[in-house]
């Protein structure tokens, strides 16, 4: 399984059915190193929870935390294991990240975020409607080719170049998942 990008590059990987089983070790491994620290859920998200979707080989896992005190909590618990702080992504959104300094920066990243917060439900949402949804999955993969094709050097601007589309898909599945989950209660 070939795993982890340079810090601010972007490389793209075609699918590996062995990114969940690394997903699941991870989710094992924090699960013990942080037991107690009220953690209430963790999930494997990001590209690389998408079957068949390219993906920068980074295994993203979301942490459901109910406060931030949690994230300074845990801190010398991931330093102590290998873990860089990477700070405030967004709002509600913590990360650590973890890989093999200088060579691949980053293999894991470790998100802490508030449960139930508009965060925690854009991850799931928009991994479980690209899961369902082949034909806006692959729009994303698309513009993912595209994008690392034209800025393979520039984390940011890769992001940038995909924000219209994530944007688009997210406002469906958004409504996909309410939808869902009003029927399902």
């Amino acid at each position: 399984m070939d795993l982890g990008v340079k810090d601010g590059t972007v490389r793209l990987c075609e699918y590996d059915p062995e990114w969940a089983a690394e997903a699941a070790r991870m989710i094992s491994r924090l699960e013990k190193l942080l037991a107690g620290q009220n953690i209430y859920e963790y999930q494997h998200v990001g590209s690389t929870a998408i079957p068949g979707m390219p993906a920068k080989p980074i295994i993203d896992i979301a942490a459901a935390i109910m406060d931030e005190s949690v994230v300074e909590r845990c801190r010398p618990l991931l330093e102590a294991d290998g873990f860089g702080y990477y700070g405030k992504i967004k709002d509600d959104d913590w990360m650590y990240y973890t890989g093999h300094p200088g060579m691949k920066d980053h293999t894991h990243h470790i998100h802490f975020v508030t449960a139930g917060s508009e965060v925690w439900t854009n991850y799931l949402a928009f991994r479980d409607y690209l899961t369902a949804f082949p034909e806006a999955a692959g729009k994303y993969e698309e513009v993912k080719r595209m994008a690392a094709r034209k800025m393979p050097g520039q984390r940011e601007e890769y992001q940038m170049e995909k924000e219209s589309v994530i944007r688009e898909i997210l406002d469906s599945a958004i409504r996909w998942w309410n939808e869902k989950n009003e029927t399902s209660h």
